[in-house]
Order: C-alpha cells, then structure tokens, then sequence
C-alpha cells in the first residue's frame, strides 16, 4: 500500500515538474543521458584495458 502510494506521489511529481517547467525537465533527461553514456563508456574502457 505505502509502496504504490510513494509511486504515484513520484509519478504526479514528475508530471507536475514537466508541466510547470519543461525546459528544465528536458536538461534533467539530457543530463541524465549524458551521466549513464559516460558510465558505460569508462565501464567499456575499464573492461578493454584487460
């Protein structure tokens, strides 16, 4: 119950963040991108240099 009720608190931020500010939910996914493909490219490297 608490579980599903975090959930759908995350889901209405989320919805009400992009709603009231899209271009700075936009930096976030974009910065969010940038951090994963980072992590997987010194993660490759890390892997290689094997």
């Amino acid at each position: 119950m608490i579980k599903k009720l975090g959930m759908l608190l995350l889901i209405a931020f989320l919805i009400f963040f992009v709603v009231n500010s899209p271009a700075d939910a936009a930096a976030v996914v974009k910065n969010t991108q940038q951090l994963l493909a980072d992590g997987f490219q010194s993660l490759s490297e890390f892997i290689r240099s094997f």
